[in-house]
Order: C-alpha cells, then sequence, then structure tokens
C-alpha cells in the first residue's frame, strides 16, 4: 500500500484516551511521512476528555493544523452500555491547550472526505466502529469508494460461528460491527488473535523520553501500566497503523463474515468472493522494532541533535 510516491491520506477513527494503544497508534500516523493524516476522528463516551488528550498530543508534535473532529458517542444498538474506565486524561496538565478546539460532525466529515477524494482515502478504525458503521448506514455507495478499510476489531480463532470470539471494539456496538463487516467493503481485519502477540514494556520507555511529545506519551503509558499492574501492555491499535505502511509484518487469508447479535464475529472460508483480508499471523519482534524506531526517529532527533552540540561545545 505505500509502493504510491505518494503519501496515503488517512482518516485515525479511534477512542484515546483509554487504552494507552490508541495514543501509540497516533504516534505512529505522526511519526510516518508515507501517511498524510487529515484528520483524527473520535468515537464513544467522553469526546471531550478524548479530544484533548488527541489536541495535547498533536500540540506537542507541532501539528495542530491536523484537525480533531467528535463523533458518535453513543453505539448505534439499542440499550448498549457506554464504557468509561475513569483513568482518562486525569494525570495530564491541558493548560497548553485551551486555545485549541475539537470540531463536530465526524460521520459527516468522513463522507465528505470520501467523496471528494474517491479512492484515496484509507479509513483506520481502532475504537468502536460506531462512526464508520453510521457512515456506512448513511452512504453506503460513498463509502464503497474509499481505497481500504482498516480495522482493529474482532478476533480470529477458527472458522465458524462456533470460533466467534469476543473482542471491545467489536462487542461494545454490534450493529455498527454488522454495518462494518458485512458492508463488502474491502477491509483488513486486524484481530486479538495476532494483536496479543505485540507490546511494549516499561523499558522501552527511558528512550522515548527525550522530547516533550515522549514524556507525554511515556507518561499515559506508565500511568496505564500502573492500572493493569504489569510491566507491559499489547500494542493492538499501532499494529492496525503498521498494516498499513508495512503489509509484509502480518499473514492474510481472504475471508466472508457474519456479525452476531453480541457483536462476536463469524469468519467464513472464502478466497474467491470474501472482501476481509484478516490477519492470521504477525512477526512480533519486527513489528515491536519497526513501532519504536519510528517513533523515537522522528519525536528523539531535535533533542539527540541539540544535546550533541551541547556535548561538542
Amino acid at each position: 500500500m505505500t509502493n504510491s510516491s505518494e503519501p496515503i491520506k488517512l482518516i485515525l477513527d479511534t477512542d484515546i484516551g483509554t487504552d494507552v494503544d490508541d495514543a501509540w497508534a497516533l504516534a505512529l500516523c505522526l511519526s510516518s511521512p508515507e501517511i498524510e493524516l487529515l484528520s483524527v476522528t473520535l468515537v464513544h463516551a467522553n469526546l471531550d476528555v478524548r479530544s484533548k488528550i488527541a489536541l495535547k498530543m498533536l500540540k506537542l508534535a507541532d501539528r495542530t493544523d491536523i484537525p480533531v473532529i467528535k463523533g458518535l458517542s453513543h453505539p448505534l444498538t439499542p440499550d448498549a452500555a457506554i464504557y468509561w474506565a475513569g483513568h482518562e486524561g486525569t494525570e495530564t496538565d491541558f493548560s497548553d491547550i485551551t486555545g485549541l478546539r475539537a470540531r463536530e460532525r465526524a460521520v459527516e466529515y468522513i463522507i465528505d472526505q470520501v467523496t471528494r477524494n474517491p479512492s484515496e482515502i484509507v479509513l483506520c478504525s481502532i475504537g468502536p466502529m460506531t462512526n464508520v458503521g453510521e457512515a456506512i448506514r448513511r452512504a453506503p455507495e460513498t463509502m464503497k469508494k474509499l481505497k481500504r478499510l482498516v480495522v482493529m476489531g474482532s478476533t480470529f480463532e477458527g472458522f465458524g460461528v462456533e470460533k466467534a470470539g469476543r473482542e471491545h471494539n467489536a462487542c461494545v456496538d454490534p450493529v455498527a460491527t454488522k454495518l462494518v463487516f458485512e458492508s463488502r467493503i474491502p477491509a483488513t481485519i486486524v484481530g486479538l488473535n495476532v494483536t496479543r502477540q505485540v507490546k511494549i514494556s516499561s523499558v522501552d520507555l527511558p528512550q522515548l523520553e527525550v522530547s516533550d511529545f515522549g514524556r507525554y506519551l511515556s507518561a499515559m503509558t506508565r500511568q496505564y501500566l500502573k492500572i493493569c499492574g504489569r510491566e507491559f501492555t499489547n500494542m493492538h491499535d499501532p499494529l492496525a497503523v503498521a498494516t498499513i505502511l508495512n503489509p509484509k509484518l502480518v499473514g492474510l487469508q481472504r475471508m466472508r463474515a457474519e456479525v452476531l447479535n453480541d457483536g462476536r464475529v463469524a469468519f467464513l472460508q472464502d478466497d474467491k468472493d470474501g472482501w476481509l483480508d484478516v490477519c492470521t499471523s504477525v512477526d512480533a519482534p519486527s513489528f515491536e522494532q519497526f513501532l519504536i524506531s519510528k517513533i523515537r526517529a522522528k519525536f528523539g532527533q531535535k533533542t539527540n541533535e541539540t544535546e550533541t552540540q551541547q556535548k561538542c561545545k
């Protein structure tokens, strides 16, 4: 997908702020010149807090030109619970972004961008699929003009209903998940079966703590590790972004899917007429190095150069 000389036009649809992997996914986008990040669209629960976290990261990355756009906070599924962990943004000083504001109407924005840029937009969904599902429901023919849909959601444990497993992004809004997975829009599906194999740990963080951006990403990660009570966390969402940049990091198999009423996804083998490229394997060491090196190269370089100059004086 990165063979073209033109950068990939990408919309990142995220529930940033709960699991720290969304923040790492945004960091990977910002660290990759192969990506033209058009916007960060927000989904699910308290979008005011999510927008502050995204705006803070963009401010520290000197990328306030990228719009942050609020989408739908409530699932399309009637009476579905809204998940909110409670730690989101609690250890962040937002005083430096008081002049920044998120926009509204992410669903309309997504439809408009696809309309304006047919066959050029990659939409990467790394949260509940409410925004994407609603865009498909409102404008199914337009959304078929996506260049690619990339989804961190579901899990592939084998074929058939009996192998359908639970995953948060898919199960939090089953109606939206069904709209996305059964839309026949070509999509790459990055599920728990591969994302549970990739991680970063506390020992990876000091090498990022060389810039304001890196220190903020590290601080959010340390907070999340403390909450989880462990020294590592899985990089679910960054793996989805990485498949856009380097598809060779994963093994793929063509399938189709049926979504059950509770949001679990039953995968069906269909090499000929399937529309989903489902990740079945991952080169975990290569991905982990890819992720760390990309972010460190982008957000550590300026500080390292300054330190080197000071040492030489």
